[in-house]
């Protein structure tokens, strides 16, 4: 991932992006980009370019705290502010054309939230704190979302990258109103309450099967989860290292009619969420 790592501070759960956020980019080497939002009338939204770190020691100084922690981490090149002055979800919008994965708080929900997973330009990592989950079956896995469409290939796909970069097992999962029970199969064990084979194992196989060539060290499981798209996938979260989800961007009428599973997923799953869109757009470098 060469283009940097865009995060919102400060607000309602921007330190916990910030620490996912600076782990990730200390794991893939990519710059960091931390975007604070100004109160209006903030000296900071006063200043043009990157305000020194003595202003923000004295206009913020939890921010200037943070700044020169990830600063002696990372290094003083690899780490960025920008501060913005105006509406936050516009602002995240913007800066999400020139980043390869846009980090925000769970507290950044309601408006903010929705308003950013529909329209940002890349990837987007909701994080919240993860459940421990250890009797889970998929606690540990980077989970992905999988139903046969353009946006679960790029579910999979991102899943794929991360959990081969991070030395992660695997699990696509696939939701099925259809289906009275939770399946789960790898290539070592069968679920021990399989009746019959359902038949979306096939389709997972067939989804999984492409990656497995370029990935062959991730270790893969596959479940066929019962309820609606959201439960289901929100269940699956539950001690998950990151759980993985396309974002189709239909319109209002499209999300009526079977609701908004990205918005839903991330908001209420028990674990960091990545909404991956699928028209992704490269902007000006931030």
């Amino acid at each position: 991932m060469a283009r940097p790592i865009a995060v919102g501070v400060g607000g309602a759960g921007g330190w916990q992006a910030l620490a996912w956020a600076a782990e990730e980019a200390d794991r893939t080497g990519v710059r960091l980009v931390l975007l604070h939002f100004c109160v209006p009338g903030s000296p900071l939204a006063r200043r043009t370019g990157e305000p020194t770190p003595a202003e923000v020691e004295l206009i913020d100084p939890p921010l200037a705290r943070a700044l020169a922690n990830v600063r002696a981490r990372l290094g003083g090149q690899r780490v960025a502010l920008r501060v913005r002055a105006g509406d936050p979800a516009e602002c995240l919008i913007e800066a999400s054309a020139g980043a390869g994965l846009l980090v925000i708080g769970a507290g950044e929900g309601g408006r903010t939230m929705r308003r950013v997973l529909r329209h940002a330009h890349c990837p987007v990592v909701v994080v919240r704190p993860g459940a421990q989950g250890r009797g889970a079956p998929l606690a540990g896995h980077v989970v992905a979302g999988v139903d046969g469409s353009t946006a679960g290939h790029a579910a999979l796909e991102f899943a794929f990258g991360y959990a081969g970069h991070h030395h992660l097992p695997l699990a696509a999962v696939h939701v099925s109103p259809a289906t009275l029970d939770d399946y789960f199969y790898d290539d070592v064990t069968l679920s021990t309450h399989f009746a019959a084979e359902p038949a979306a194992l096939e389709l997972l196989a067939t989804e999984v099967e492409p990656w497995t060539f370029k990935y062959p060290a991730v270790p893969i499981r596959r479940a066929v989860l019962c309820g609606s798209a959201a439960d289901g996938l929100i269940r699956s979260g539950a001690g998950a290292r990151l759980l993985v989800v396309g974002d189709k961007r239909r319109g209002v009428i499209g999300r009526a009619r079977t609701g908004d599973v990205p918005l839903t997923v991330a908001t209420d799953a028990p674990c960091p969420t990545a909404v991956v869109p699928l028209d992704q757009s490269e902007g000006a470098p931030l």
